[in-house]
């Protein structure tokens, strides 16, 4: 028996053995509930008249879905400020479906779907039909020219065909998710094509950089990760990675899940976006809780045979770190964390999910 087969069949036998062990306590269900009304509270008293946050369409539709998403929030009615703030994304639509003001058509439209698809009001559902062709239009394929050789193609990027990446294309296929396009639409294959090219794993990626810790990068052939720029499996992409994985309904035995779960095992932590340190520290939390919860299994088993809740550590932390003012912030300013509205709404995201059963 391998190395890897005996540590699969170790975890295995530990995760029959923990049971139960990854229910969250009731204290400290309590504290995380107590903890995500403070942060809500604090998105409430810095919303803008307009019904924005930040005068931001990305972050006003993040901010939102974090409001909506609030465990116990689904089926009662939605408060008038996210009422506004949902009439605020709703009235940036462009004739072609795009939500945006100016700039990264795909992000702003993708992550504005995402929040108008949790209200669960049909009042939206002209502006969602004509927003996921808009999307799936973004997409790296023939149309633009490109084949299934390209390392480009099946890739979403900020609204041009010119740079797709890991980020961007989760965003995307979460709205394309949440508006239940169908699992036989042709944008999920495409999209298969492009997240194993951004995979650490030689079997499946057919670049010749990768390589085989079953991690994934930024974009083909390119990663954040590390001290250099190279091509370094890091945290919140691999998380990224996984949870694309799991919109493009590739089951969690696929061999390419399984790598990903190989890795994560092997820098199993919520201290730290493994890789970046404390850069995009909270947008890591976000896909670590996403894409664990998408997984379907509530104990992490690490690379010396530790089981963790990863429910539980990650509440932990997250209340460790809140202010008493509610908020979050990242002591690294890179990628706009030191805007609080940003972080605030990242963690009540990330909190959402952990309470999600």
């Amino acid at each position: 028996m391998g190395t890897r087969t005996l540590r699969l069949f170790l975890s295995v036998l530990l995760l029959a053995a923990l049971g139960s062990a990854g229910e969250l306590s009731s204290d400290l269900r309590a504290k995380l509930e107590a903890s995500i009304d403070r942060g809500i509270d604090y998105l409430r008293e810095h919303q803008k008249e307009d019904g924005s946050w930040e005068n931001d369409a990305g972050i006003t539709g993040l901010a939102a879905t974090a409001i909506l998403k609030k465990p116990g929030a689904e089926g009662k009615p939605v408060e008038p400020y996210v009422r506004k703030a949902l009439d605020y994304l709703a009235s940036l639509a462009k004739d072609d479906g795009g939500i945006y003001i100016r700039d990264t058509p795909n992000y702003y439209t993708a992550v504005a779907m995402v929040a108008l698809n949790a209200s669960g009001d049909p009042k939206y559902d002209p502006l969602l039909e004509k927003s996921r062709a808009f999307l799936v239009g973004f997409q790296v394929d023939e149309e633009e020219g490109y084949s299934e050789d390209d390392k480009f193609y099946g890739g979403i990027g900020y609204g041009s065909d010119l740079r797709p990446d890991l980020a961007n294309l989760e965003f995307a296929l979460a709205a394309l998710k949440d508006s239940a396009v169908p699992e036989d639409h042709p944008v999920w294959e495409r999209a298969i094509k492009f997240i194993q090219r951004t995979q650490n794993r030689s079997e499946s990626n057919d670049q010749e950089w990768a390589g085989n810790d079953g991690g994934f990068v930024y974009y083909p052939g390119f990663s954040y990760g590390g001290d250099a720029k190279g091509t370094q499996s890091y945290g919140s992409m691999t998380y990224a990675g996984l949870l694309s994985y799991s919109y493009a309904n590739v089951k969690k035995e696929d061999a390419r899940v399984r790598a990903a779960l190989d890795w994560i095992r092997e820098h199993y932590t919520v201290d730290e976006n493994p890789g970046m340190r404390m850069t995009t520290l909270y947008y890591y939390y976000m896909v670590f809780a996403k894409a664990l919860q998408a997984y379907g299994e509530d104990v992490i088993v690490d690379k010396n045979g530790v089981g963790h809740n990863w429910r539980e550590d990650l509440g932990r932390k997250l209340l460790e770190l809140q202010y008493p003012e509610g908020y979050w912030v990242n002591e690294d300013p890179a990628w706009w964390q030191d805007n609080k509205v940003l972080v605030t709404s990242f963690t009540l995201l990330a909190l959402d999910y952990v309470l999600l059963d």
